[in-house]
């Protein structure tokens, strides 16, 4: 418990502290802010889970990035939960927990990405972790009770991240190649899993059927070539590399732990935990070989790695040497002492290091100034999700949408009565800023307005005021929007739910 509470402290201190120091919303909690408006069995190229949590949270409290830094905590607070539950049923002993915990910090996948902005990745890897807690379950109380939770959280990691299905294959691989889990995988309850797992996964398949340009939007993140063997080749190292990258300096500290003393596995699930690395490597290898992909970010690990310090307690056996042990946890303690000094730091000293990111924009500042001078507009259009998310945050009258969903809301533009307001941010790069903004509506079957019809309203970059951060700027009547009419083959970002 002790352990539990001091990691769950210092999530919550990481996400308050950011806060201190600016109120916009990072890239990805914005772009959940936009999304949550809609109940959808999709959105573009990632599951529906995370947003639909998001959504369920914020209709209760409002748009706000509050209860958004909350919801990251408290999956961060869970996974770190699943981790000692798992070392419970791995007989951990009391180091072996120390370990365990400390090994996040030395993560930076976990320690600095996850507290900055991620949200899909963090939460697959909390579903990938109760999946394994499952599986250990299964291994001592095979009832149907387990198998039917073992198909729902094995469904919700799928709805999560799709990096979840290796993670999965991998785990049921390695379940396989031990005789005391094998009987659990092969027995005639796993139906009940599978069962579950394919109604609770069926209606965002058909969605993703039905709109593959969406659901397969992402694929180009893996940079996949048709080129044999030079694809595989480079997509082999580009995994073996970013591995090694995510367990960077966790397996360094990790050598100094369990050098010339290495332990064997202590148990049956002692020995699942150490064939799953070999697993994820094999079935890993298969999507590469198959797909041609060429690049594997380091963060797709979350789902599949996160064990890892799990797996260094195994390695170094239930008594590390004292010193060794000492050396390993204040190393832990160093990290995320620096992390949490780091993490809010980098946002007043980004004018000194040159180095601005998101938060430093004054976008929330600069809407809020827009709608004092505008009021309150029936429907808020913008270029991207960043400036939709923190638009949400300040319009919270009507929908803040990007261009190519506003044909849900037609009846509003119907209407002609009320004012929209068109927000672009100042990028040129193509299908972004102002360009994307207006292409996005003549996708729609809109009226895109001229591109000198929009202000541009401009405020210092906070902490960095030699910069300054600009959004372009139109307000018009719903009727000037409004073309003779929508085409019918409009493409749309998602079927609701129902």
């Amino acid at each position: 418990m002790a352990l539990w509470l001091l990691a769950t402290g210092w999530f919550a201190l990481n996400a308050a502290s950011q806060r201190l120091f600016s109120i916009t919303a990072e890239t990805d909690q914005a772009a959940e802010l936009v999304r949550s408006q809609l109940w959808q069995w999709g959105y573009g190229s990632q599951p529906p889970l995370y947003t639909w949590l998001a959504k369920l949270l914020l209709d209760l409290t409002g748009p706000a990035l509050g209860p958004l830094l909350a919801l990251k905590v408290a999956i961060l607070s869970a996974l770190v939960a699943s981790l000692l539950q798992i070392g419970r049923l791995l007989r951990f002993s009391h180091a072996q927990h120390c370990i365990t915990v400390a090994g996040i910090a030395l993560i930076p996948q976990f320690a600095w990405e996850s507290q900055r902005d991620l949200t899909h990745s963090v939460l697959a890897t909390l579903l990938a972790s109760l999946t394994l807690l499952q599986l250990l379950r299964l291994q001592t109380s095979p009832t149907a009770g387990n198998y039917a939770l073992a198909g729902v959280l094995s469904a919700g990691g799928m709805l999560s991240k799709y990096t979840f299905g290796v993670f999965l294959l991998a785990a049921v691989l390695a379940g396989l190649s031990l005789p005391a889990f094998r009987r659990c995988l092969l027995n005639v309850r796993m139906l009940i899993s599978l069962a579950i797992f394919a109604g609770l996964l069926a209606p965002h398949l058909l969605w993703a059927l039905a709109q593959p340009d969406l659901a397969l939007g992402g694929l180009d993140k893996l940079q996949a070539e048709t080129a044999f063997p030079i694809a595989q080749l480079r997509g082999l190292g580009s995994a073996a590399l970013n591995a090694i990258a995510f367990l960077t300096p966790l397996w360094i500290v990790g050598l100094v732990l369990i050098a010339n003393r290495l332990q064997p596995p202590a148990n049956t699930g002692q020995r699942l935990l150490c064939r799953l690395p070999l697993a994820i490597a094999v079935v890993l290898t298969v999507v590469i070989l198959v797909s041609g992909a060429t690049r594997i970010k380091d963060r797709w690990y979350q789902n599949l790695l996160f064990y890892a310090p799990a797996l260094l307690a195994v390695l170094s056996g239930p008594a590390p040497p004292p010193r060794r042990l000492r050396a390993s946890l204040q190393s832990a303690g160093l990290a995320a002492a620096v992390v949490s000094v780091a993490l809010p730091a980098r946002i007043p000293l980004a004018g000194t290091l040159r180095r601005t990111s998101a938060l430093n924009a004054p976008i929330v500042e600069l809407l809020e100034e827009i709608r004092q001078r505008q009021g309150a507009p029936i429907l808020v259009i913008s270029s991207d999700s960043f400036v939709g998310g923190n638009a949400r945050r300040v319009f919270t009258d009507g929908p803040v949408l990007p261009a190519h969903v506003v044909p849900r809301f037609q009846a509003l533009l119907d209407n002609g009565e009320g004012t929209v307001l068109l927000v672009a941010a100042d990028d040129d790069r193509d299908g972004r800023g102002l360009s994307g903004l207006l292409e996005g509506l003549a996708a729609a079957g809109l009226q895109a307005p001229e591109p000198e019809s929009f202000r541009a309203m401009s405020a210092p970059v906070r902490w960095a005021p030699q910069e300054r951060f600009k959004l372009l700027v139109h307000a018009l009547p719903a009727s000037a929007l409004v073309k003779a009419g929508v085409p019918e083959d409009q493409p749309s970002a998602g079927k609701p739910s129902r």
